[in-house]
Formats: structure tokens, C-alpha cells, sequence
């Protein structure tokens, strides 16, 4: 629909974790960075954390992009609630042969052998782990298993742990503390800035352009600000208000999208954003802005 009409060849508000509109904010750059060094030097168990929607799948998505040439990753998104459970998962991703009755030490085995083959070919195995936070107590400290298989100077298996908050939680407790240790690096993604809204906004306008260099559309930076007070920077939320706007722009012919047009998005969406005290902020600078 508004695709055309703004000269689009990608609609720049999708909520995927697309790596084509990853925002470098420094934050984020930094997440990345500590990824990429990890694998990279093989040092063993970085942590990402974020709330929701702020961006930590999509930098793990740009890691996987940018490393996917140099280093088999295996992606891992279930929940598993055993070890052997999540340990056959990463054998069977990796196309290791198992048996039916291998019990657990068997699976260690054949994963260290596995792992040990292709230090030989100095090619990095990496976990990334989703939504890590949905892992049993006792699936991650399998996790902390399989990390501690290394040589005299590098650590075989590389884990990318990324998930919310409460993965912070569950890691800091003493059943845990062991995993904790093997932590080499950890980052935690916050909202971001209305400054970092503002060029967000523009980076994946620019990121969705037939020509980069001429947007066909326009956000106020008064549009901006009522979208800042509502989404409170979580990228997740500025992409559905901007996909709304454009609609709407798309609807009234207008390439400039206006606090009043924004204020009209927020009013239809208050019962998917749950919260009115932010929406209400904004109509009220809106009305003293005029």
C-alpha cells in the first residue's frame, strides 16, 4: 500500500529482526562489538539482555550475518527444561549422529569430539541462544557444561546468550554461580534516548528507500517527541507507531507526518499499548505546543 507511494522497497517498520535496518546506536554497537570479539577470540559466554522490544534479537541477527561465513552457529529458541533434552537439540543442529540410548555422558562425547574436529580446521562452533530467559535451571548449567570443553588456549564452543531481563536474575543465583564465572562479557540494552529515536527513525526510512538520499516522508521532530512519550523508547513500539503513521499519511496524501496525526495513531492503539498515562503526556504537550 504505502510502500509505493513513498518510493519504499522494504517497508521500514516491520517489528522482524531484519540485520539491513540494525541501528548502531552506541549502546547497540557495543552488544555487537562484544559478540563479535567474543566469537572472534573464542573467549567463551557473552550475555545479552534487553526488555522487550529493545533490539537484542536484531543484534544477534546482525551478528549472525556478519560471522555466518567464519563460524557454524547453531540457533537455539526452545525452552528446553532438561540437559540431555537441549544437548541432543545441539548434536542433532549440528548433524552429529546420536542413538537413542546414548545416555548423557555419551552426548558429551560425541559433542567434545565434534567440537575438538573442528578446532582442528580452526572454524569457531557457536550457541546462540534466544530467549534464553524460558531455560530451566538445570538447561543452563548444561550450557555451563558444554562451555567449560577447551584446549590449553582456546574455549571450543562459543555461547551467545541473549534474553530479558530476568535471565540477569537467574544467572545471579548461587546454583548458578558457576555458569556466572564463564561469563566474559555482558551487556544490557535500555531504551533508547529521544536524540537516538530521532535518527532511529530516520536510519530505517533511509534503510526502506528506493533512493536513500531522497525520502519521500518526513516525521516532525514534534511527531517525534509524542511518539517518544508513548513508546518510551523501545524500538519495538516506535516501529508499530511509525507503521501506523504512514498509513495514515498514506490515507491523507500527506509525506509530512504531524503531532496531530500522531496523536490520532496513539488514540486507536491504547488498548494494544495498555498504557494510558504516556498517551495522555503527550496529547497534553501536543495541546500546549499547539
Amino acid at each position: 500500500m504505502y510502500d509505493t507511494y513513498y518510493n519504499f522497497t522494504t517497508l521500514p517498520f516491520e517489528n522482524t529482526p531484519n540485520p539491513r535496518f540494525f541501528y548502531a546506536s552506541e549502546q547497540h554497537r557495543e552488544a555487537l562489538a562484544a559478540i563479535e570479539y567474543t566469537i572472534r577470540m573464542r573467549k567463551g559466554i557473552v550475555l545479552v539482555t534487553g526488555n522487550i522490544g529493545s533490539g537484542k534479537t536484531t543484534v544477534g541477527r546482525t551478528m549472525l550475518q556478519r560471522c555466518g561465513k567464519d563460524a557454524t552457529i547453531v540457533q537455539l529458541v526452545h525452552g528446553h527444561r532438561t540437559g540431555s533434552e537441549l544437548t541432543r537439540h545441539v548434536l542433532r543442529s549440528l548433524d552429529v549422529p546420536i542413538k537413542d540410548g546414548d545416555d548423557h555422558a555419551r552426548l558429551m562425547e560425541r559433542l567434545e569430539a565434534y567440537l575438538r574436529s573442528q578446532s582442528e580446521v580452526s572454524r569457531p562452533v557457536v550457541l546462540f541462544v534466544d530467549e534464553a530467559q524460558t531455560l530451566s535451571t538445570e538447561a543452563l548449567e548444561e550450557l555451563r557444561l558444554i562451555s567449560n570443553f577447551d584446549t590449553n588456549t582456546t574455549k571450543l564452543l562459543q555461547l551467545v546468550l541473549v534474553g530479558q531481563p530476568e535471565l540477569r536474575e537467574q544467572i545471579s543465583s548461587p546454583r548458578l554461580s558457576a555458569l556466572r564465572q564463564r561469563i566474559v562479557m555482558a551487556k544490557q540494552l535500555r531504551p533508547l534516548s529521544i536524540q537516538d529515536t530521532a535518527r532511529y527513525i530516520a536510519h530505517r526510512l533511509r534503510a526502506g528507500s528506493r533512493d536513500p538520499k531522497h525520502v519521500a516522508v518526513s516525521f516532525s521532530g514534534e511527531a517525534i517527541a509524542a511518539m517518544y512519550d508513548a513508546s518510551e523508547g523501545t524500538p519495538r513500539l516506535i516501529n508499530v507507531i511509525c507503521d501506523n503513521c504512514l498509513l495514515l499519511g498514506f490515507v491523507k496524501e500527506q509525506r509530512r507526518i504531524t503531532p496531530t496525526m500522531v496523536r490520532q495513531v496513539l488514540d486507536d492503539m491504547v488498548p494494544s499499548f495498555g498504557e494510558t498515562d504516556a498517551i495522555q503526556e503527550s496529547e497534553t504537550r501536543l495541546s500546549l505546543a499547539g
